[in-house]
């Protein structure tokens, strides 16, 4: 019998030559067990799953098709609805061979495993980027009900809201649309199912190497056969490498996470954007800042202009003011010695009144040609350092007595620690009496006339540009004010008071030169003088203000 059985394998020796290493006990025992019965997992791509038409496909199947051309053999299969159930019916011995499966602790229990044929590395998938599983702590995160992922993951379900799937594609399109905040699977799976539904908004990471968080796919044998365990191993030792590419390469096509996809180009792109709104801004501004500069300039020109104009017009009256009361002072003077002469003589009354009138009229032409004088030529000031206080009431003690005349009430407000200022003092006097008088001609009978000193802050900028630059921003200054209670200024008049010859007295009462002579004073002594009618509750009047650097300030 054992003659009959001997010759009997030496037949059939040459249907195992593509595997010389296969012992004679491993031919017997595939003789023996001619119906091996095997199931593949319908939708797992791209290791193994079932098309439209019903064809098993993947990397898994394509393997055992290899094994199945060196053995001789044929794998009876199973059709099995979802992974769960395929496990489960192994677990029944409904099933022989798993051809693609993890190897874990639990399943060593049911199951013998050859070494991982396959090794694809675990990815964290999300909207957002997870670096490592620990960083879903907290999270809804998927994963394939029985994968080796529901282990990995399960670990940490006291911490992980683990959402159990079917499939792959289930996750994703979940993960895709927010409604987990993460799935765990290998990158093979995830890459192909991305590629097949056309998904963008996902980051792909992988999980953390030194976790050994990787898919390991073996073949996995019922318990009992170790025989077949060795033989498969055989078989896929034997399997050429140039097969094994192909296989891999045809199935596993990684699909590059896009740049676009990663952090950094979000990071890149949000730090491009900044950089070019701050320039946009920039510009923007710096645009806006020359418009006002050139804005600036041009008004800086035009006032300019007007003040050469000006300038040219006021040289021109004081030449022509020079020029006409030297002219008119010596005939005057001739006159004046004419009279003087006349009036020594016996003259009737008739007479005494005309010289008398002549006279007056005299000392009028006199005190135009003086004022002449004094506006066409800017005398050196003679400077000390005094009280601007002595000065005023000084002047207010002069007019005193006309102003009593004209029933008009002098007030008085000036600051007792006004600081020292460089002063002439004659010409500042000649000023404030000046100011008085035409205060009290235009009160003419019952009024009031205040005048107020005192420091203050620059805080208007129109008095800058007044000013000339003479004064800044809260620099701090003298400030005196002469309120009275006259008739005002006509609104057209307002610009013109310190134009010379300018005046709206009376022909023969003003030389319309005070005002004028009277800011250029001021001028010399660092400062400006401004009058306007009045806008506070008085019902009318005018405010003049005259304003000066502190020394030093």
């Amino acid at each position: 019998m054992k003659k009959i059985l001997c010759l009997w394998l030496l037949l059939i020796n040459s249907s195992f030559a593509q595997i010389p290493d296969l012992s004679e006990e491993e031919r017997i025992w595939l003789i023996e067990h001619p119906v091996i019965r095997i199931a593949f997992d319908k939708q797992s791509p791209p290791f193994e799953w079932q098309d439209k038409n019903g064809k098993y496909q993947g990397i898994s199947v394509e393997t055992i098709e290899l094994i199945e051309k060196q053995l001789k053999i044929k794998f009876q299969q199973i059709e099995m609805k979802n992974w769960s159930q395929l496990l489960t019916a192994f677990k029944q011995g409904k099933i022989d061979v798993i051809p693609a499966i993890a190897e874990n602790k639990e399943r060593r229990k049911f199951l013998l495993f050859t070494r991982a044929y396959s090794s694809i590395q675990g990815v964290i998938i999300s909207d957002k980027q997870y670096n490592n599983v620990n960083e879903l702590m907290g999270k809804k995160v998927g994963v394939v009900s029985d994968y080796i992922w529901d282990e990995l993951v399960s670990q940490y379900d006291d911490q992980i809201h683990i959402v159990r799937v079917e499939t792959t594609q289930a996750g994703i399109e979940l993960a895709a649309v927010g409604a987990i905040d993460a799935m765990v699977s290998d990158l093979a799976s995830v890459s192909y199912h991305i590629s097949e539904i056309g998904i963008s908004n996902l980051h792909v990471v992988p999980v953390n190497d030194s976790q050994k968080q990787r898919k390991e796919l073996a073949i996995g044998i019922r318990k009992d056969w170790p025989q077949l365990q060795t033989i498969l191993q055989k078989a896929l030792n034997n399997l050429k490498q140039q097969d094994k590419d192909r296989i891999y390469n045809k199935w596993i096509k990684l699909q590059s996470i896009s740049f676009w996809q990663s952090r950094q180009f979000w990071l890149m792109t949000l730090l491009v954007s900044t950089v070019i709104i701050l320039i946009v801004i920039l510009i923007l501004i710096w645009n806006r800042s020359l418009k006002l500069q050139v804005a600036h300039r041009t008004e800086q020109l035009k006032k300019a202009q007007r003040q050469l104009i000006h300038a040219e017009k006021m040289e021109s009256i004081g030449r022509l003011s020079a020029g006409i009361a030297h002219e008119v002072k010596n005939p005057l003077a001739i006159l004046q010695m004419s009279i003087d002469y006349l009036k020594g003589e016996d003259n009737d009354e008739t007479i005494v009144t005309i010289l008398d009138d002549m006279d007056d009229a005299i000392v009028r032409a006199d005190t135009v040609i003086k004022g002449l004088l004094d506006f066409s030529r800017e005398k050196e000031l003679q400077v000390i350092k005094g009280n601007i206080n002595e000065v005023i009431k000084k002047s207010l003690k002069l007019i005193e007595h006309e102003a009593k005349q004209h029933n008009i009430k002098l007030s008085i407000n000036l600051s007792s620690d006004l600081p020292e200022l460089n002063m002439d003092k004659n010409r500042l006097q000649q000023v404030f009496i000046n100011l008085f008088m035409n205060a009290i001609q235009a009160i003419e009978n019952s009024g009031e006339i205040n005048v107020q000193a005192k420091v203050c802050e620059v805080t208007n900028p129109r008095v800058i540009d007044e000013s000339e630059g003479l004064f800044s921003l809260y620099q701090k200054v003298i400030e005196i004010k002469i309120l009275d209670t006259g008739c005002g200024l006509d609104k057209n008049n307002e610009k013109k008071v310190f134009e010379p010859f300018f005046t709206t007295k009376p022909v023969g009462e003003g030389t319309g030169l005070g005002l004028s002579v009277s800011k250029t004073i001021i001028a010399l002594h660092r400062g400006i003088i401004t009058m306007k009618n009045r806008t506070d509750d008085v019902q009318q009047g005018v405010e003049v203000k005259l304003l000066f650097s502190i020394n030093g300030e």
